[in-house]
């Protein structure tokens, strides 16, 4: 059985104190990043305290604008490595002590799987995970307040779909064609879009659940009225909502579009009839994208 200890090695808080970044140790020595992220719904106005943590140590998909991606993979987290995560900020920052009593319960109102790693391809313990943070013995989480993020990985998704586990999924997109999809997510070199969006609709028409796509605008590359315009062609039929958001600047190559750009990204796709949020890109000034903070602490180690 893995040890899950985690031991704070780094902290980081954006200008704006909305956005916590977190360097953990792992009990082995190995490093995986978590964050906290405050901010209030558009719609409705309540705020949102959102725990966003990894699942894998390193990650194998290897998405080039990723800092996580040129770090290769290790190995997978435990399910309560998982979970120690999200407990490590409720037990920080909730407004009482004692989980075991679950008052802490009303505090955090989301998780996401979006740090460092592929969640899918960590598949049982990911579940597991998800299994014991829905748990009334655990914090009791309601299913839709957690987010399961994807790079595309088709099998999966469909033993989801075979599971009936309504999840409410994302889907990292970030192209509208193979070619273009091929050189930002490597894994469509193995499952195509054909396949993975005909996975994701098997998934919403037996599940119910709408798609969350995910789609990071960089400069001059996948920011085009022709990108926007494939998109929703690519979309048709899926029932899904787009969370735009401008580029983490992770010193390649990759810049994030201008917000002007994006704002006519989004309106072409609104007038297509699919919802579109363009996402406020958060804690730049901490070094908040995936893997950038463990990057520079392995940096300064060598």
């Amino acid at each position: 059985m893995i040890d899950s200890t985690l031991d704070p090695l780094e902290e980081r808080v954006s200008a704006d104190c909305l956005t916590r970044k977190l360097l953990f140790r792992l009990a082995d020595g190995k490093t995986i990043e978590s964050a906290l992220i405050l901010s209030v719904d558009s719609r409705t106005g309540r705020e949102r305290r959102t725990v966003c943590v990894s699942s894998q140590v390193g990650c194998n998909i290897g998405c080039p604008f990723c800092a996580t991606g040129q770090q290769g993979f290790e190995r997978n987290l435990s399910p309560d490595e998982i979970v120690r995560q999200v407990h490590f900020f409720v037990e920080r920052f909730g407004n009482t002590t004692g989980l075991e009593k679950g008052k802490n319960r009303g505090w955090l109102t989301n998780v996401v799987f979006m740090g460092m790693g592929e969640p899918l391809a960590n598949y049982e313990n990911t579940r597991q995970a998800i299994a014991m943070l829905n748990s009334p013995k655990g914090l009791g989480m309601g299913i839709h307040q957690i987010t399961l993020s994807t790079s595309g990985l088709v099998p999966q998704i469909r033993q989801l779909t075979e599971e009936g586990l309504q999840y409410q999924l994302a889907v990292s997109l970030h192209a509208a064609n193979d070619k273009l999809r091929d050189e930002l997510v490597p894994i469509n070199r193995k499952y195509p879009l054909e396949h993975l969006i005909s996975a994701c609709k098997e998934y919403s028409r037996k599940t119910g659940r709408s798609i969350f796509i995910e789609y990071a605008l960089f400069d001059k590359i996948n920011d085009s009225v022709n990108d926007a315009e494939s998109l929703v062609k690519l979309l048709a039929g899926l029932k899904c909502s787009i969370n735009l958001i401008t580029g983490n600047p992770t010193g390649s190559s990759f810049k994030p579009s201008s917000r002007e750009i994006a704002l006519v990204f989004q309106k072409i796709l609104m007038a297509s009839g699919i919802r579109t949020m363009l996402r406020v890109s958060r804690g730049a000034d901490i070094e908040a994208g995936c893997g950038q903070l463990r990057s520079r602490w392995s940096t300064s180690q060598t």
